[in-house]
């Protein structure tokens, strides 16, 4: 495109995938519109939160790893700078009415350079796979059914 001016605002804005905007502290800086639809906030619920202070682990399943699995990706980019991929994460939601959904999520972590060259933002494209996981496990089990009565 010569010479056309590009708005990459409303381009990341209007992205069909969800995309959340990190500061190297783990902090929400911004969010686009598939990823508020996808989590069910709104952009004043998170900005300025700690992302696992807006999406904490279900205090009642000690075994979650979301958190510590999220960290851990997170610490790699910025050690690295390079992106940093979650194949698939079980990583439980908490509804408006207070319950817990079961969630499984794939994804991306990937460094914002500077002009400096230094990580100056975190972009994190999540993608939620639940039904996605939920399918396959159907055709598993049905597979396993088939098999169980020949």
């Amino acid at each position: 495109m010569t010479g056309a001016h590009i708005d990459y605002a409303a381009l990341y804005r209007q992205l069909p995938i969800p995309v959340l905007v990190l500061t190297p502290e783990f902090a929400v800086a911004d969010a686009n519109v598939a990823f508020l639809r996808s989590a069910g906030r709104t952009r004043e619920e998170l900005l300025g939160r700690n992302l696992f202070d807006a999406f904490p682990e279900d205090p009642a399943n000690p075994e979650a790893t979301g958190v510590r699995n999220s960290v851990a990706s997170l610490r790699r980019v910025l050690a690295t700078g390079e992106p940093d991929v979650i194949e698939f994460q079980k990583y439980d939601v908490e509804t408006p009415g207070g319950d817990w959904a079961r969630r499984y999520w794939s994804g991306v972590n990937a460094p914002v350079f500077g002009p400096d060259g230094r990580i100056v933002m975190i972009a994190h494209v999540g993608e939620d796979v639940t039904d996605r996981v939920r399918r396959f496990m159907a055709v598993l089990e049905a597979g396993a059914e088939d098999d169980g009565q020949a």
